[in-house]
């Protein structure tokens, strides 16, 4: 099934920055789901959100309005420490296709629950950065600094499946 639509979730951006990229390179809209240009029910579309505590934020809602041919979950962690396959069982996707895209993080940005619950991570990775721990230092870095991950050569894979006949 060929999507005929990007639509994403975006509480930061970064989601929004990939979902712009996927429609420049390949001609489909990108809309959130609730934007005015939205796809109408049952319409097969590329699904993007972001992760939250191992979840992919509106991918229930999508499954439920659209025919979603693929998902794309963007989150903090390095691709390599991505566990897609228990976040594809966890999101009940069957045989559609999951692509992880490391996105970002801006603290400026984090409203509400996200930021209520960043607040213990960027305590622990204090304390471990306090005492020498450079995995640590480096959360802690980005946590109270942020970071931009977001680049077009994540979206290969999805690019290329979405080639395919």
């Amino acid at each position: 099934m060929r999507p005929q639509a990007v639509v994403y979730t975006s509480a930061t951006g970064f989601t929004r920055q990939y979902a712009q990229m996927l429609s420049q390179a390949t001609g489909l809209p990108a809309c959130p789901p609730d934007g005015p240009d939205a796809p109408p029910r049952d319409t097969p579309v590329l699904f993007l959100g972001w992760l939250r505590a191992g979840t992919v934020q509106g991918l229930k809602g999508a499954l439920g309005r659209w025919r979603v041919a693929a998902v794309c979950a963007v989150g903090m962690a390095s691709p390599a420490e991505a566990d897609v396959s228990r976040l594809a069982r966890s999101s009940h996707l069957g045989d559609r296709p999951l692509f992880y895209l490391r996105g970002g993080y801006a603290p400026d940005r984090v409203k509400g629950l996200s930021k209520l619950m960043m607040t213990p991570i960027l305590l622990s990775a204090k304390h471990a950065a306090a005492k020498g721990d450079p995995k640590a230092g480096a959360l802690m870095e980005v946590l109270v600094h942020g970071v931009d991950w977001v680049s077009r050569e994540q979206l290969q894979p999805v690019l290329d499946w979405l080639e395919q006949p």
